[in-house]
């Protein structure tokens, strides 16, 4: 199936960790898989307790992968948090570009993603037999899944049930990581569809603007773009970082502020930023924005295929 390829990763290479060579020599990165089988075990951390976290990277044309660089900084800095062994960046990315060398499909928007989990439960009979703190490793490049739209969104404004300094007073809740427990997202989702709109914006209880299911929201103020601050308990979105870029190169101002939900009704235009691309939103509730179809358009291509230009702006992660 030359549109999905899947490999597992040698836990040994990715990671600073002292772990068996279980790929088929001792300078393989991935062990590929057949996708139809199954790949993951009931026994995994990151199966029965969503102990983990994901990248999700879109390869333009089946050859460019949109910001990888700041997904394997984000990858590296999750570790760190999440007190897992250090990826090696260098590894992992040898070991994307070499998931994306094999992939033969005919999709022009196909999804590289990565899962790392803790391992296996060292709780469980099966994880006793194993070496306890060794990450579970999945890379897989998807052709098959749905392509991204550029279709105007109507969004509806939701509580995320916390305040505003939730991650600031309780910092083991890990609002920031984007983490395999997606189960309140994909809840909000089907909320959405309720609600008869395309996706819903959470807001803290005391009013101020966080993220979407699968997003981050940024708004145009004249010439000031905005966004929440990653700080307020959100993922640091790398397609976030990537409209910022762009906009600064057309000699915009850029900000991250606590953005009320308020304010956030007032500009002049807003979009959600997902999967390396730039997506405009037409309504959150009863207030409408205009749609920009012509900037859509040049930033979406800037940044799938100028991308030495939009480094040059990037905001980089602090590994």
């Amino acid at each position: 199936m030359a549109s999905i390829v899947l490999a597992r990763g040698v836990a040994g290479e990715l990671f600073d960790v002292d772990s068996p060579k279980d790929g088929p020599t001792s300078e393989s990165h991935l062990i590929y898989a057949d996708p139809d089988l199954f790949q993951v075990s009931c026994f995994d951390l990151g199966f029965s307790r969503g102990d983990g976290f994901f990248e999700a990277v879109s390869v333009i044309d089946g050859k460019i992968p949109v910001s990888l660089q700041l997904h394997l900084e984000r990858l590296v800095s999750h570790t760190k948090t999440l007190e897992f062994p250090i990826a090696r960046i260098e590894a992992f990315r040898q070991a994307c570009e070499d998931v994306i060398s094999r992939y033969k499909g005919e999709s022009k928007d196909p999804m590289l993603r990565i899962f790392i989990s803790r391992g296996f439960d060292p709780k469980t009979g099966i994880g006793k037999e194993k070496k306890p703190g060794i990450p579970s490793t999945w890379i897989y490049m998807d052709g098959e899944g749905t392509e991204h739209s550029t279709k105007p969104l109507a969004l509806s404004s939701i509580s995320s049930g916390r305040p505003s300094d939730a991650a600031r007073l309780y910092p083991h809740l890990l609002l920031g990581i984007k983490s395999m427990s997606y189960l309140v997202n994909m809840s909000a989702e089907r909320e959405a569809a309720r609600r008869g709109v395309d996706d819903v914006v959470f807001e803290t209880t005391d009013g101020f603007a966080l993220e979407c299911t699968h997003a981050a929201i940024v708004a145009r103020f004249g010439s000031l773009w905005a966004t929440p601050d990653p700080s307020i308990g959100i993922v640091w979105s790398t397609s976030q970082r990537e409209l910022f870029a762009y906009a600064k190169r057309l000699g915009m101002e850029t900000r991250y502020e606590k953005l009320t939900m308020e304010r956030l009704k007032e500009a002049d235009e807003v979009y959600e930023a997902r999967g390396g691309w730039v997506i405009p939103v037409k309504q959150i509730d009863d207030a409408s924005f205009a749609v920009n179809e012509d900037f859509v358009k040049e930033a979406n291509h800037a940044i799938h295929y100028q991308q030495p230009e939009q480094e040059k702006y990037w905001e980089h992660e602090q590994i």
